[in-house]
């Protein structure tokens, strides 16, 4: 069987404009950017938006309240900056497990795999929920979250034709589309559920991909595991 190379890694940035209103280029500036997202991170989870102050945040980053307004110019600037890291770090994420996928893995394992790594990502970021709850606040970080979903959809269509290669382009591109939202939307409703709601939930979500994708593969059986290495 002739090998195939893993699929290349191309990043894809989230397009929405930095609602940051300075760009720090000292180190020490970065840090205190950083300090400030992740003290509003923090505040946005316990408190939720609305009821979350920049005071707050500035006395959570352990820093001026004059310091927070050098970067942003309000609350909603700091918490659409907030979301953009999110996208960032979600897609980073994503374009890592690809870089670990193991030569014999089969395609349900990634799946498995995928999912998992995706929910641990909601449930570890403390402020996930508050962000995703108040993301209709800006229709460029909606359009930015698109374009995320787009790219990784994109990525899991190559990882995909690895293990159907006979199946059209086009049917692997829509059904990675698919199955890239549809899970975006379950794991958003998982984190607002209890835990053994949320686990079950989960683990019925990895069912519907797999048959899903069983549907999609036709003939290509689980067992068939994606021939990768040097060409």
């Amino acid at each position: 069987m002739q090998k195939k190379k893993k699929p290349p890694i191309a990043v894809v940035a989230p397009p929405a404009p930095s609602p940051v209103r300075r760009i720090p280029t000292q180190e020490r500036s970065k840090q205190r950017l950083e300090r400030i997202l992740d003290a509003a991170d923090g505040v946005f989870a316990e408190l939720g938006f609305d009821k979350a102050t920049m005071e707050q945040i500035a006395d959570r980053a352990e820093t001026s309240i004059g310091s927070v307004y050098q970067f942003f110019p309000n609350k909603t600037a700091l918490f659409e900056s907030l979301c953009a890291r999110y996208l960032e770090r979600a897609q980073q994420l994503f374009e890592g497990m690809l870089l670990e996928i193991a030569p014999d893995e089969s395609w349900p394992e990634l799946v498995d795999k995928a999912i998992d790594t995706f929910w641990k990502f909601h449930v570890d970021l403390p402020g996930f929920r508050s962000v995703w709850v108040h993301q209709n606040i800006s229709p460029e970080l909606l359009r930015a979250s698109d374009v995320v979903n787009q790219a990784i959809a994109d990525r899991s269509e190559s990882v995909l034709a690895t293990f159907a290669p006979d199946v059209p382009r086009a049917r692997r591109r829509a059904a990675t589309g698919v199955v890239v939202e549809t899970i975006s939307a379950i794991l958003f409703v998982a984190v607002r559920r209890d835990h053994d709601e949320a686990e079950r939930l989960v683990e019925e979500l990895k069912t519907m991909v797999r048959a899903y994708f069983q549907s999609v593969l036709g003939e290509q059986r689980p067992k068939q595991k994606a021939a990768r290495g040097k060409s």
